[in-house]
């Protein structure tokens, strides 16, 4: 398709919008609002509240200081809609300030620079704290390469887990992603999650010696590697492994740890290769994959170990993971993703606040999602098309179910919460410190009338243990 301004005569300049920026009516409008309604209303029963964030951000807060050189994959500064902003202060007339900014080009940044106000206004803020936003982002992506999947203004749903350590939170924001899928009807078995880590990446960048530059390239190669192994696209992937051999050479890389680049990105199975380095950093992580593998296939979630799954955010600081849905006759690669970022609301945290605060989250493009939907028939007119509704009331949850913080734990509150989400009952399960405090502040801080430790083994009466938390009857 033809996208040039200058292929348009003046009357379809007045009516064309701007390339990658389509209209949408009737049908169209009520499937994206039907899709983000279901996802919304997920959330809401997992305990998440939703966030609202300005479309316009600081251009600061998008800063190589804040998200790093390669902030999405084939990053470019010039792929972001930058606005001067006038600040008029009390008249027209006057010589306005300006702000640079630009429009959000996605979410997670505007919601841990939100974390970092709530901080300034209230030192002592309760975490974690669970959200979730459903916003429009815009890129300014190459015209010659716009599609119906990938264009320059999309609508972003996202969830995150801020303030919360890897583990458990880790395993409920893959659940929620493939539980997202299921709840549209997607089948389980045809949801696969692959599962990378970013300190694995980080840990050969460091012994095979790559600059920062050099990092980045072999990054986006070994994410496009990641995607033709799930089944898109295979066939760049000897022209992806020729890219890092040039990379690799310019960098005058030892002869040995050249070698292990080439085998990882040409070997099916990348964990194995990491495995035989024996190194106690990469081992380590490994272990922890294996063991949120495990922790998630008892969830009924498949997950496939891919260290080459790294997705090019440079913010990212341990896992990261994409989900694709298998059919019979194709395999939707990519299809929503996320990872975990520990250090990213730091760069937003008031001086003399802690800069570390674990954080891990998801997103989908709904301009992705759907035709995936669409295509396994899951928005035919026919299906009914009613998600539960939202409460309106000020607590974020219900009810909070505490387990222990490891995996047997969190199985435990996830068996136990899943027949009330079922009936579409609000049910938070605590990611926290587990210590008797801290879990009844955040019961308080959310308005949850009622909580239920899990700590234990099985309640021999198999009566339900719910208790008021402070302050509500």
């Amino acid at each position: 398709m033809n996208y040039s301004e200058h292929a348009l005569d003046r009357t379809n300049r007045l009516t064309t919008p701007l390339a990658g920026m389509p209209d949408a009516f009737g049908v169209e409008v009520r499937k994206r609002r039907y899709v983000q309604a279901v996802l919304s209303a997920l959330a809401h029963r997992f305990g998440y509240e939703q966030i609202d964030i300005p479309l316009i951000e600081r251009a600061t807060s998008f800063s190589e200081e804040v998200v790093g050189r390669s902030p999405w994959p084939e990053w470019n500064e010039r792929g972001c809609f930058y606005v001067e902003v006038p600040d008029y202060a009390n008249s027209y007339n006057t010589k306005p300030e300006t702000t640079s900014a630009l429009l959000v080009p996605e979410g997670t940044v505007s919601v841990t620079r939100w974390l970092g106000s709530q901080l300034i206004a209230d030192p002592g803020f309760v975490f974690p704290v669970k959200l979730f936003y459903v916003t429009p982002c815009f890129r300014n992506e190459l015209v010659d390469q716009l599609s119906e999947g990938k264009r320059r203004q999309f609508t972003q749903f996202g969830l995150e887990v801020l303030g919360a350590e890897a583990g458990n939170a880790d395993v409920e924001a893959i659940h929620l992603i493939a539980e997202s899928l299921r709840e549209f009807g997607v089948a389980a078995d045809a949801i696969r999650v692959r599962v990378g880590d970013v300190t694995v990446f980080n840990r050969l960048v460091e012994l095979s010696g790559l600059s920062a530059e050099g990092a980045i390239s072999v990054k986006e190669s070994l994410d496009g590697i990641a995607e033709c192994k799930a089944g898109k696209d295979a066939l760049r992937w000897p022209a992806l492994i020729d890219d890092i051999a040039r990379v690799l050479e310019k960098e005058e890389t030892p002869r040995p740890w050249a070698a292990v680049w080439h085998e990882l990105a040409a070997a099916g199975d990348s964990a194995a290769v990491v495995q035989r380095l024996d190194d106690p950093v990469a081992t380590e992580r490994l272990t922890e994959l294996r063991e949120l593998a495990r922790v998630l296939a008892a969830l009924g979630v498949r997950v496939d170990l891919d260290v080459c799954v790294v997705r090019s955010h440079e913010y990212y600081t341990g896992i990261a993971f994409e989900i694709d849905v298998i059919s019979a006759d194709r395999t939707h690669v990519e299809v929503g993703g996320g990872g975990r970022y520990d250090r990213l609301v730091g760069h937003f945290a008031p001086r003399g606040a802690r800069h570390r605060i674990p954080s891990t989250g998801f997103a989908f493009g709904l301009e992705r999602l759907i035709p995936v939907l669409e295509s396994q028939g899951l928005l035919d007119p026919d299906r009914s098309c009613a998600p539960r509704g939202v409460s309106l009331c000020t607590a974020s949850a219900e009810r909070l179910l505490i387990g222990r913080p490891d995996p047997a734990g969190y199985l435990k509150v996830a068996g136990a919460a899943a027949p009330a989400r079922a009936e579409g009952v609000r049910v938070d399960t605590y990611l926290g410190d587990p210590s008797p405090e801290r879990w009844r502040e955040y019961a308080s801080a959310r308005g949850i009338p009622h909580t239920e430790p899990l700590l234990d083994v099985e309640d021999p009466t198999g009566e339900d243990r719910c208790n008021p938390a402070p302050g509500h009857p």
